[in-house]
């Protein structure tokens, strides 16, 4: 499965059925199968487990060659009214989903619909009643075989000018107007929103325009790609008077910064005490002797970074005195962290789900 050609439906039904098998309780087996239809002389596929009482349920299957997610949520509205026929009649069984390779985003959007899904590389979600069965399983991360799609990650500083803009300003607006808020190419802004509406994250009208974005999971998107960390250029200090003298500290300063992470959430929602200050600026020298810090290796309570990019100073907002970047780069930046940093970053989604129009321009 590592080869650049994507297998064909009838070799992906054959996966997930050894995939299946190897996956059921002992005396357990699975069959895909083929039925015929009523009408039209089409045939209709299924995956039959049979238990080893001799119970036995159906899958009605949808083979797919390829499948993203904004395909994989048409594919599920047109089945949500399809009737499916098994062998024993009509009556209603269980859906299934299976291709080569599924997506996280499309593996999330098929389960969201109560459908089962199989992949060949393992990735696998079958859930039945009758006889009760669950089963979950995870493949690869990354689809061995790629296709010819112009844009495939949020890497980089175009993508995530881009990306900022499409969440921070409300929708509608189109690809050369955002292009212009965002300082990027409308070529740059096109290949993201085409990603995006790929993942099923933001929807177009037939003009091209942008007429509504789900914002949360553009960022948990933009997190998998995207790391506090290892984008920027970072240093580790300990403010050894803690955190509360390095905020007052910072409240005076007259240089350029943006605070992020854990403090600056609580300022838009109160979470548990911080215990770890993280700030961007244009100098980490500069920074660390005018804040009084200590660089070491371990015992880090704050962590300068140097920005991949300047847009993590555009739209900032001052609270309690001190300048914040915008909530949206804050929840990437948790997302991203270690420990309970992404658990705060999804409470700071909540809240900005809350409070929309304070923060979303």
């Amino acid at each position: 499965m590592t080869g650049k050609k994507r297998i064909s439906e009838t070799a992906a039904l054959r996966l997930a059925e050894q995939i299946v098998a190897r996956s059921l309780p002992s005396g357990w087996s699975a069959k895909v199968l083929q039925a015929p239809a009523r009408s039209a002389g089409s045939r209709f596929v299924f995956l039959r487990i049979r238990t080893s009482d001799g119970d036995s349920s159906e899958f009605g299957i949808v083979a797919k060659r390829s499948l993203n997610p904004m395909a994989a949520g048409q594919l599920l509205d047109t089945m949500g009214v399809q009737a499916t026929t098994s062998q024993r009649g009509t009556k209603p069984v269980d859906l299934a989903v299976i291709a080569p390779y599924l997506s996280e985003r499309t593996r999330e959007l098929i389960a969201s619909r109560g459908v089962s899904y199989i992949d060949s590389t393992g990735n696998m979600r079958l859930q039945s009643d009758k006889p009760a069965l669950y089963i979950l399983t995870n493949g690869a991360d990354k689809d061995p075989w790629p296709d010819d799609q112009p844009l495939k990650s949020l890497r980089g500083r175009g993508a995530a000018r881009a990306l900022r803009a499409i969440v921070d300003f409300r929708p509608p607006y189109g690809v050369r107007e955002l292009a212009a808020r965002a300082n990027v190419s409308p070529a740059t802004l096109s290949r993201v929103t085409d990603l995006l509406a790929r993942d099923a994250l933001l929807t177009r009208d037939s003009r091209g325009r942008v007429n509504d974005v789900d914002w949360a999971g553009c960022l948990r998107r933009w997190s998998k790609d995207y790391e506090f960390a290892t984008s920027n250029q970072t240093t580790a200090f300990l403010a050894p008077r803690g955190l509360s003298d390095f905020t007052s500290k910072l409240a005076t300063v007259k240089w350029r910064y943006a605070l992020t992470g854990s403090l600056g959430a609580q300022s838009f929602s109160p979470i548990a005490p911080a215990r770890l200050g993280m700030l961007y600026v244009d100098d980490i020298e500069t920074a660390a002797r005018q804040l009084d810090l200590r660089e070491v290796d371990s015992g880090t309570n704050v962590l300068i970074a140097e920005p991949f990019d300047q847009v993590v100073f555009e739209r900032t907002t001052k609270r309690d005195g001190l300048t914040l970047t915008a909530p949206t780069q804050i929840v990437a930046d948790l997302l991203t962290g270690s420990g309970r940093m992404p658990a705060e970053g999804e409470e700071l989604v909540a809240w900005m789900k809350d409070n929309e129009r304070v923060w979303r321009t």
